[in-house]
């Protein structure tokens, strides 16, 4: 899952972090309660990929609605690896199977599911909808003895067809002592326009993953421009509204700060204050919102936070201390949803802006690997 990789460096961020600047005292993590079926709690629904199922949580936040039934084919695999959804052509998501991976599109609510592509020996990982809905984009790993295509980025037509090769992983230049300079390919996020993608560039035999541009009429990946001992962090970015500006994580080995990088020149230029470590960078009208991660005597703590055009910083609710793994504002940037991991498991819970306690959203007992929100939807 594409989650994983951000877990891993972010376990390797509070392991070596020291301090930030200081947040106003943190104050005792309010209750976690359950929600109310029936009562509007979320702006949206809520797509999750949980036990290998994809399920929508609708906005009462309590009710769980299972899209897909997908079967089973390896014992102690989950059914669907990845997915992703469009407002409008629905759903896509990978099946595993002994044989090969499956890529099914279905409407929004899991109905009429049908293979757009499948090959024995083909793995498929990271998909994503171009934002006109006419390709789907992913990741492809050859697992055939005879390799009939290389491993990299690959779309295809959306009603189904013939892979085609974006950009192809880097050829191992030492195999004894590969270097980080060989790199593997996959699809992150699209500005809204369609004509630039951030590609999530990893090195094939080290945790090393960055966030990079690729744009349709040049072919070319672009790195950002950022200063000496920083780079790009993959997990988390967003595309702002004039679709030439991406948010982004940008930092050294010890925490990554927000940053924004223009994609026509690759300038790079520190918006969250120095020394913030900080997570799921967002946008509300002129204001940066971001999660916050502060060191305390016993761990840390994880604060959603309003940094003002002036370079004020604002709580926006109490801090919470279980270690998210995956972050989504809500689209109206009312609160957070959050997959994170506490002393015992994981839970998925939505952390409102404001000083409501977190709620608790039903998952099962394996628990959400994957999280997005659907189309907003009008109140009443």
């Amino acid at each position: 899952m594409r989650h994983v990789l951000w877990s891993v460096l972010f376990s390797i961020v509070l392991a070596s972090c020291s301090t930030t600047p200081a947040l106003p005292t943190p104050t005792p993590v309010p209750e976690v309660i359950q929600p109310t079926p029936g009562t509007r709690l979320l702006p949206a629904q809520l797509y999750v990929l949980d036990r290998g199922q994809i399920a929508r949580i609708e906005t009462d936040g309590a009710t769980r609605r299972q899209l897909t039934r997908e079967r089973i084919e390896m014992e102690g695999i989950p059914p669907i690896s990845d997915m992703d959804l469009h407002p409008v052509a629905g759903l896509v998501y990978v099946v595993g199977a002994a044989t090969g991976d499956r890529l099914v599109r279905a409407a929004l609510d899991g109905s009429n599911p049908q293979v757009v592509y499948f090959a024995e020996g083909h793995q498929l990982s990271a998909v994503l909808w171009s934002p006109d809905a006419q390709f789907i984009y992913l990741r492809f790993q050859n697992n055939r003895e005879v390799r009939d295509l290389p491993d990299g980025l690959y779309r295809l037509p959306a009603t189904g067809g013939n892979l085609e090769l974006v950009r192809a992983d880097d050829p191992v230049d030492d195999t004894l002592n590969p270097s980080r300079d060989v790199r593997s390919y996959a699809p992150f996020l699209w500005n809204p326009a369609g004509d630039t993608l951030l590609v999530a560039s990893s090195a094939k035999f080290y945790e090393d993953c960055e966030l990079v541009f690729w744009q349709p009429q040049t072919g070319e990946l672009r790195r950002p421009t950022v200063p000496d001992g920083m780079y790009g962090w993959c997990g988390e970015a967003l595309w702002l509204g004039d679709n030439r500006t991406a948010l982004m994580l940008v930092g050294p080995p010890e925490g990554p700060g927000v940053w924004q990088v223009d994609a026509q020149t690759m300038q790079a230029n520190r918006l969250s204050a120095d020394g913030i470590l900080a997570r799921a960078p967002f946008r509300s009208g002129p204001d940066l919102l971001f999660v916050a991660v502060e060191r305390v005597s016993d761990g840390f703590t994880f604060t959603l936070t309003r940094q003002s055009p002036d370079g004020t910083l604002t709580k926006l609710r109490p801090p919470f201390r279980e270690t998210p793994l995956l972050i989504r504002w809500a689209p109206d940037a009312s609160g957070i949803v959050a997959l994170v991991r506490t002393e015992t498991k994981t839970a998925l819970r939505w952390y409102p802006i404001g000083d409501r306690p977190a709620v608790d959203l039903p998952q099962t007992e394996r628990g959400v690997s994957w999280l997005m929100w659907g189309p907003m939807l009008p109140q009443g």
